[in-house]
């Protein structure tokens, strides 16, 4: 009989890889068993809490509300519990692999710059990187820590700011030469826009002015999926884009990006955050090392101050 088999502790660390892998298969494929003795041992957890923790289908399941909070709790249990662990054997040193997911923009302007101080300050700690610029899960995903701009919606995340940033209305002055500047948001219409392609939170271009304020839907959009990629797509006078102030902070001195409507930027900023799955006092020790490396060395604002 499995180790996972005849302990509590086993069957929660069962449980979490069937969350995490997706599917009974890959579960026992990972932990050397059936995927019919998995599919069991779930059957045997879910008769002893008394509650349904998946919904099963033929291909897939999904959680329930009592299996949310089983994971997400069960998961901070197996960490305290490696925590424990380490504590006794490691004279307190943070270390193991820690999943991160950021956007293109973060990782070039914020991470990679200082990604050798973190190896060098703590080298037992693992780091795996994945860049997108879209919204992930990140219990499907299995990331440890992401890093969200904008508005954070109501959810069971726990957020530490990183600082917020001004956007701008850019392009090159090669395109005003070719098309004009516009002097009014709603003269972008007759303009080619720059916009990102995936799902996000704000769909529209947001101008204030005094008391006014606009909101304005693009038409003629030129997307792609990636905001670095936006920024080429402006230096070469493709169209007009939305950016944030990092990002075009070089170009606008050497004169190769010219701000617009700036009159009606007042106030439009994006704030940054480091996101993970828990509780604030609850954090592995790796985590919580990464997480106040990320405020020594990785806000914002450090970068817009010249810091």
């Amino acid at each position: 009989m499995s180790y996972f088999d005849i302990n509590r502790s086993g069957e929660l660390a069962i449980f979490i890889r069937v969350v995490e892998l997706g599917n009974f298969s890959a579960v026992a494929r990972a932990c050397d068993m059936t995927p019919s003795a998995v599919s069991k041992l779930i059957s045997r957890l879910e008769k002893r809490l008394g509650v349904r923790l998946l919904n099963r289908s033929t291909r897939q399941f999904q959680l329930t509300s009592e299996g949310c909070q089983f994971y997400e709790q069960g998961l901070q249990i197996l960490n305290d519990l490696d925590e424990l662990e380490q504590s006794v054997t490691s004279n307190h040193i943070p270390q193991g692999r820690i999943r991160i997911h950021t956007s293109f923009s973060y990782w070039t302007y914020f991470l990679l710059p200082c990604i050798t101080l973190f190896n060098e300050r703590y080298p037992q700690i693992e780091l795996e990187a994945h860049l997108s610029d879209e919204v992930i899960n990140l219990v499907e995903q299995r990331i440890d820590v992401a890093i969200r701009t904008g508005p954070l919606k109501s959810s069971n995340l726990v957020a530490r700011s990183l600082g917020s940033t001004t956007k701008h209305y850019v392009c090159s002055s090669e395109y005003i030469a070719r098309y004009g500047c516009p002097q009014h948001p709603h003269e972008l219409q007759q303009h080619q826009l720059l916009d990102v392609s995936y799902q996000r939170q704000n769909k529209t271009w947001l101008f204030k002015k005094a008391d006014q304020e606009i909101n304005l839907t693009p038409s003629r959009v030129l997307k792609v999926n990636q905001g670095e990629a936006i920024l080429q797509l402006a230096l070469t006078g493709a169209g007009i884009a939305q950016l944030n102030e990092f990002q075009i902070q070089r170009a606008v001195q050497q004169k190769q990006l010219v701000k617009i409507l700036e009159d009606w930027n007042i106030n439009v900023s994006e704030e940054f955050h480091a996101v993970w799955i828990g509780h604030d006092k609850y954090v592995p020790r790796r985590v919580r090392a990464f997480l106040d490396f990320l405020v020594e060395h990785a806000t914002i604002n450090s970068l817009l101050s010249g810091a």
